[in-house]
């Protein structure tokens, strides 16, 4: 039966919680552009889930590749159908280069240590295959290219390229494997580390009011600026030792509250130092246990090593 979104949110934080994640909490969720942060060990995952693959949430993107680039961390799709069609058991798709899959798949990866061998790719539903051993194999047992084209149904210049790497369409790999009698067919790992070939708008220049005057203060002390949308944080602010969320809040109210709720649970999955800039002075020097640093106070900083002190000093 197919489940609404909700219900598979909680299926997938079943899965990750049984395997040892920690995991963002359930009522923050709508306040995200994802569904689940989670982290066990060094794999950081941002995942957002969908019933369909093909959903306008789906096509969003841009902050899950910013996650990534900012906080090494692997973002993932989660859906029950796309192209109107059920996602297949044991087959990555992407999103835009971000790996898409089955609930059943990522349960069988998480769970059972069982990897996908197959993805899908427009044309069908490919294979990578150990080029190394396809070439040894084909030499030790003296086949000539043309045989082994004539076995796969594909060209010998085919054969050639699958030697050197490329992916084979799944049916012809299940034949040259047959054939030679070799385990061909590798496991695919949807989570390695990649770099985006798209260059997304991280300046700070759509930025107006407070946010801009805070990344400006912070950029001319240098901090690296990292701006989100549609996040908890306002920014992922970094230099070459740490990596820290920044929030922005007008004044000291409720929604200050809230926000910052939500920006404590997310630093402690992420294991990234919280810090809220505010507008207006402030008695306080934390609010749930993150430090506040006024813009005023902000602006008279002249390196990091000071705001380091700050940080430090009003940890809660």
């Amino acid at each position: 039966m197919l489940m609404n979104r909700p219900q598979l949110i909680e299926e997938v934080r079943e899965v990750l919680s049984k395997a040892g994640f920690y995991l963002s909490k359930r009522e923050y969720q709508d306040t995200m552009p994802f569904d689940i942060i989670a982290r066990k060990d060094d794999r950081l995952f941002v995942i957002s889930v969908s019933v369909n693959a093909d959903s306008s949430r789906m096509r969003e993107t841009e902050q899950l590749k910013i996650l990534n680039d900012a906080l090494d961390a692997f973002p993932l799709f989660i859906s029950w159908i796309g192209g109107q069609r059920k996602l297949k058991q044991g087959v990555v798709y992407s999103r835009k280069g971000i790996p898409l899959m089955s609930p059943e798949t990522f349960k069988d990866m998480i769970l059972e240590g069982v990897p996908p061998y197959v993805f899908s790719a427009p044309g069908g539903l490919y294979v990578k295959m150990d080029s190394n051993l396809l070439k040894k194999a084909r030499k030790e047992k003296k086949i000539p290219l043309s045989r082994l084209a004539d076995v796969a149904g594909v060209s010998r210049k085919s054969i050639q390229k699958y030697e050197n790497g490329m992916g084979a369409d799944l049916e012809v790999a299940l034949r040259l494997q047959e054939f030679l009698g070799e385990d061909l067919i590798l496991p695919i790992n949807p989570f390695e580390r990649k770099e985006y070939e798209e260059e997304y708008d991280i300046s700070i220049e759509r930025y107006s009011g407070l946010e801009k005057i805070i990344f400006e203060s912070l950029l001319s002390i240098g901090y690296k600026i990292v701006p989100t949308c549609k996040c908890p944080f306002e920014a992922i602010t970094e230099d070459e030792e740490k990596i820290f969320l920044s929030g922005v809040g007008a004044k000291e109210d409720s929604g200050l509250k809230k926000k910052a709720k939500i920006v404590s649970n997310l630093s402690d999955i992420m294991e990234k130092d919280p810090v809220i800039f505010l507008h207006q002075k402030t008695t306080r020097i934390n609010i749930e246990g993150i430090p506040l640093i006024e813009k005023d106070e902000l602006s008279k900083i002249e390196d990091k090593g000071e705001v380091s002190e700050l940080l430090n000093e009003r940890k809660g």
